[in-house]
């Protein structure tokens, strides 16, 4: 079942159209089934539409969406991301989403050859094994956090540059799991760029992400397109 993108960003996007343009028709390969682990942003809190109902919509194929509001990647239990691993059935294609919720609980970036409840990214050395035990010949996709600036009214909370109580910003738990992704060869969405999600700008969010944290459907738009384009330069079209 061929993926082909359906979707017109020349008019909706229209502050976004040196990214999304070239994804007005193409066509990639064979998906049926898509497996996606990650926190509330995959889950598609806050959104009529998340990025999955998106790609489902592309494929016509089945999304098993396990991700969970509040998720740590590391494994603080059932709701973890490291944890939603063991319960994906077989798929063609996995999408694994990096979390803020390590960063605010300053749980630590660590290293490879962590344990899953030692560290950021030694749970996502253990998740990607996991993927691969499932399905050894699926394809499998990381998509990075988008940047924040989570607000109260006109108030804002954080951005995705404040130091959590290990002086660490969202920005090193994003470098590190990116230079994973390197290590482990496995394509990488990095949404962490203003020229996709720029939320410090009230017109950014009113549009796309009203509460500064959470994609809206126009939101979760921008995010199918980025992992389509990634899925078409990585496996082909």
């Amino acid at each position: 079942m061929l993926i082909k993108i359906f979707f017109n960003f020349k008019n909706k996007l229209k502050s976004k159209v040196k990214n999304n343009n070239y994804l007005q028709s193409s066509e990639l390969k064979s998906v049926q089934t898509i497996g996606i682990i990650g926190d509330s942003v995959s889950f598609g809190l806050k959104s009529s539409m998340n990025y999955g109902q998106y790609l489902q919509k592309i494929t016509g194929g089945v999304v098993q969406n396990l991700a969970y509001s509040g998720a740590h990647l590391s494994d603080n239990g059932r709701k973890s991301i490291f944890q939603q691993s063991q319960y994906l059935d077989l798929c063609d294609l996995y999408i694994l989403q990096g979390t803020d919720d390590d960063w605010l609980a300053n749980v630590p970036i660590g290293h490879k050859d962590d344990t899953a409840k030692q560290s950021y990214i030694g749970a996502f050395y253990q998740t990607v094994s996991q993927l691969h035990h499932l399905n050894s010949t699926a394809k499998i996709i990381i998509v990075s956090t988008t940047c924040q600036t989570p607000v109260w009214g006109n108030v804002v909370r954080r951005t995705d540059k404040t130091e959590n109580m290990l002086g660490h910003s969202l920005h090193d738990y994003m470098i590190a799991q990116e230079k994973a992704c390197a290590d482990l060869k496995l394509p990488f969405v990095n949404l962490m760029r203003q020229t996709l999600f720029d939320p410090s700008k009230k017109s950014f969010r009113k549009k796309y992400m009203p509460d500064g944290l959470h994609p809206n459907k126009e939101g979760h738009q921008i995010i199918a397109n980025e992992i389509v384009k990634i899925f078409k330069q990585n496996f082909g079209s």
